[in-house]
């Protein structure tokens, strides 16, 4: 090398999801090369397609991907994903779904002898079945009379969307009493639906800002949903090639220096007595949850440790007791509705909703291979017949965390700031070279929209070019 234009910067990327992948490509991929990046990986493989499995179809002999979680994503939402995977070269497809709508009182009724409960409802994703199918424990006018009042007030709720702005710091619970949504409405199909998307508990989902929901629901309304043809590692491939990636690296700390950030970390493959390493990088962008950034990084324990996290389920079995416990559910697998159906892919997806003291959603995905993916599972599943299980850290949303989120993420802001147990200097993205992007990373839903958003934002700020057309 001949002189100090010709050193690269180094940064360190923490974290091989979504956020963390797009952020090291797009420096990578720096037109002037200015930017040596290593990826590092708690796991032993990237952790995108970490938990996704290839299955065998026996219908057709074809081997089809299982993406975990589920990858699919409406159009109106995903502008910036869409245009990352046009860029790339990523091929994806519309994907037409059946939602099967029951409730059940407890998870002990679920287990126990009493008479099954009902599937009280069908619903196709955008109508694509124009009438929906009836459940076979539901007289023609009793079906008759919830298509009248699912269209009565489901358009309502969308008509409020567009018209009835949440107010700055409304909670999802409050905004639907403000608007006068019908409660059996909300508990039998508005949180199932969109707890199936935000996969966590109706109480944490009302907490939401109403923002974060009607902006969704704004955004997707009558739009497709898509999945990644082949799965999402076609595009964790495309992202990775050419990375310089640690694996089994456990970062324990992410320190600021007067020269540089210094990075430590440890091996987490099986020595008892695993040294750490650790490097001085130039920069060091952080691709990981709040609970983790507060363990590793000490300028921001607080604010983190006041943004929620839970642990998410996700378990691929073929215990069809999980779902043949509803009466009517079969209707869904009958010749009238397979008749209904011909000619489509649409796929089915179960939304079983418990009630008692914590509400809760469970969602059972029926594969074309005939396995099922339930995501936030309540019903026992006999542990025989799971073909594997993942489990994921799910960001919540609060009013109060949002806060702190435009706190850090918006260097310009002058609102109030989230009150620190310590008098000192609010931190903000960027600050001494070290940077935030995930799901969790921008004002809305975490999402993986969130992941590319941030991304580019990091990319911009490091005067990289983004190849793909950025969508507002």
């Amino acid at each position: 090398m001949e002189g100090d234009t010709n050193v690269k910067c180094r940064v360190a990327v923490v974290g091989s999801g979504m956020a963390g992948l797009v952020t090291a490509y797009l420096l990578n991929q720096d037109p002037e090369s200015r930017y040596n990046v290593e990826v590092f990986e708690i796991g032993g493989q990237l952790s995108l397609d970490s938990s996704s499995l290839s299955v065998s179809n026996p219908a057709t002999g074809i081997t089809e991907r299982i993406d975990l979680p589920m990858r699919a994503f409406s159009g109106g939402f995903y502008n910036n994903l869409r245009a990352m995977y046009d860029f790339l070269g990523v091929t994806y497809r519309p994907q037409r779904f059946l939602f099967g709508f029951s409730s059940i009182a407890s998870k002990l009724s679920c287990m126990s002898q009493k008479p099954p409960e009902r599937l009280h409802f069908v619903h196709s994703s955008n109508n694509h079945i124009r009438f929906p199918i009836r459940p076979q424990t539901a007289t023609l006018i009793s079906h008759l009379f919830e298509i009248g009042y699912l269209i009565v007030w489901y358009a309502w709720f969308t008509i409020c969307c567009f018209l009835v702005p949440p107010l700055p710091h409304e909670t999802f619970r409050s905004y639907i009493r403000r608007i006068h949504l019908p409660r059996y409405f909300v508990s039998s199909y508005l949180l199932p639906l969109f707890s199936s998307v935000a996969t966590c508990p109706h109480e944490a989902l009302l907490e939401f800002p109403a923002h974060d929901l009607i902006d969704y629901k704004k955004k997707t309304n009558g739009d497709q949903h898509y999945t990644v043809y082949g799965g999402v590692n076609q595009v964790q491939r495309k992202l990775s090639q050419g990375l310089q990636i640690r694996k089994s690296a456990r970062v324990v700390s992410v320190e600021p220096q007067a020269q540089g950030i210094r990075v430590c970390w440890e091996s987490v493959l099986d020595n008892p007595r695993s040294d750490r390493s650790e490097a001085i990088f130039d920069k060091v962008i952080l691709a990981v949850p709040p609970n983790v950034v507060q363990a590793i990084f000490k300028p921001l324990q607080y604010e983190m440790s006041q943004i929620p996290t839970i642990s998410v389920q996700s378990v691929v079995h073929a215990d069809e007791t999980t779902i043949g416990r509803l009466s009517g559910t079969d209707t869904l697998h009958s010749l009238s509705a397979k008749t209904l159906m011909k000619g489509s892919d649409a796929q089915i997806i179960y939304l079983r909703t418990f009630a008692g003291d914590e509400p809760q959603t469970e969602s059972i995905h029926v594969q074309p291979s005939g396995l099922l993916v339930t995501t936030c599972p309540v019903a026992v599943i006999n542990p025989a017949k799971i073909t594997q299980s993942s489990t994921f850290t799910r960001v919540l949303r609060t009013p109060q965390s949002r806060q702190i989120i435009t706190d850090v993420f918006n260097r310009t802001s002058s609102g109030p700031q989230v009150h620190r147990e310590k008098s000192e200097t609010q931190w903000r993205n960027g600050d001494k070279g070290v940077w935030l992007v995930g799901g969790w990373c921008w004002d809305g839903m975490v999402l993986l929209e969130g992941c590319i958003v941030s991304s580019m934002i990091v990319a911009d700020a490091f005067g990289v070019e983004i190849p793909w057309k950025c969508c507002p």
